[in-house]
C-alpha cells in the first residue's frame, strides 16, 4: 500500500507503522507462513474465497476494496495446491520497469497464487512479468509451499532479485533484504523479530508470539493506525489463523478445505470480529511500546 503520512509529531513516523512483517519457519515437520499487515484501520477487510475454475487454482485471500468497481486486492493469499504468499513495503526507489514484458495489474499477488502451484512457478511468473512504471508500491513479498521451498522476492536496482530462505527460518519486515545494512538499529523491529526466530516453536502460538512482538499501534489524527490483520497459514494443516486489529487471543481458523467447498463467497472481517480485543494498551512503533501512551477506554 502507498503511504502518504507525515510525522507524527516528535514520536515516530507513520509510515513505520503502515508496513507489515512475514515469517516462513520450516521445521519439525511443520511449514508455516505469518505475517502482520500494518496499516490505517479500516472496515473494509474481506476473506474473500474462490474455488478453482477456468484452469485457476482454488485460493483464500484476505483482500481489500481499492478501487471501486475493481476486484478486490488479494493482500495475503493461500492456493488449493499449498502455496501462501504475503507482502511488505519497503523503502521508494524507481519501480523497475521492462516494456517488453506483459505488465502485473493491481491484483497481482492473488494473480500468483491462482496460477502457480509452488514457488518455483511463482519465481517465474514474477520475471516473466513487469510491474507498471507508476506502480510504485515499493514491496517485497514472501512465498512458501507445500514443499518447504520459499523465497523473498524483491525489486530492487532496476531488476528481481530472489533471496532464498537460509535454515529453517526467514524474516522480513521492511527493509530490502538483499541490503542488509539498512535493516536499522538493535531496537528495530527487524533485530528484536530476528533475535526470536532461533527460538521459536513452529506451531501457531510460537508465530503469534513474534508477530505480537513486531505488531503496531498508535493514534494519528484521531485515527487507529497500526496492525490491521495478522495472519497464519498452516501449510501441512491447510489452514488460516486469522487475527483482527491485533486480537491476537481470540483467532478465527478456518479449513481451506471446507471454505473453497462452499463455492465462492466474501466474509466482510468486521463481521467475524465484531468487538476485537488488543492484546495491550499502550502504543507500539517500530521500537516497541512507546512510554506513557495508551489507547484511550473508548477504542
Amino acid at each position: 500500500m502507498k503511504i502518504r503520512n507525515g510525522l507524527l509529531a516528535g514520536l515516530f513516523t507513520p509510515m513505520a507503522l503502515l508496513a507489515c512483517s512475514g515469517i516462513v519457519l520450516v521445521k519439525d515437520g511443520k511449514i508455516l507462513l505469518g505475517g502482520n499487515n500494518d496499516t490505517s484501520y479500516s472496515d473494509q477487510l474481506k476473506l474473500r474465497v474462490a474455488p478453482s475454475h477456468d484452469d485457476l487454482g482454488g485460493r483464500v485471500c484476505v483482500s481489500m476494496d481499492v478501487v471501486p468497481g475493481w476486484t478486490p486486492v488479494g493482500l495475503d493469499c493461500m492456493n488449493d495446491r499449498g502455496l501462501a504468499i504475503l507482502h511488505a513495503n519497503v523503502p521508494a526507489a524507481p519501480t523497475p520497469y521492462d516494456p517488453d514484458k506483459p505488465q502485473f495489474r493491481h491484483n497481482f499477488l492473488e494473480k500468483i497464487v491462482s496460477e502457480c502451484a509452488n514457488v518455483k512457478q511463482a519465481v517465474a511468473i514474477i520475471q516473466a512479468y513487469s510491474l507498471p512504471a507508476e506502480h510504485n508500491a515499493f514491496i517485497h513479498i514472501m512465498m512458501v509451499d507445500a514443499s518447504g521451498d520459499s523465497a523473498v522476492v524483491e525489486w530492487v536496482d532496476g531488476g528481481i532479485k530472489v533471496i532464498r530462505r537460509d535454515g529453517n527460518a526467514q524474516f522480513m519486515t521492511n527493509h530490502l533484504l538483499s541490503k542488509p545494512e539498512t535493516a536499522g538499529g538493535p531496537k528495530s523491529r527487524y533485530a528484536r523479530g530476528a533475535s526470536m526466530v532461533p527460538a521459536l516453536e513452529a506451531t501457531p502460538p510460537g508465530i503469534v508470539s513474534l508477530l505480537k512482538e513486531v505488531s503496531q499501534g498508535a493514534i494519528w489524527k484521531g485515527r487507529e493506525v497500526g496492525t490491521l490483520h495478522s495472519n497464519i497459514w498452516d501449510i501441512n494443516e491447510r489452514k488460516l489463523y486469522l487475527y483482527y486489529k491485533r486480537d491476537f487471543d481470540h483467532p478465527r481458523v478456518f479449513s481451506l478445505n471446507e471454505e473453497l467447498a462452499k463455492g465462492p463467497h466474501t466474509i466482510e472481517l468486521n463481521d467475524l470480529f465484531p468487538n476485537p480485543l488488543p492484546f495491550e494498551t499502550q502504543w507500539r512503533d517500530e521500537n516497541g511500546p512507546v512510554p506513557n501512551h495508551f489507547f484511550t477506554s473508548s477504542r
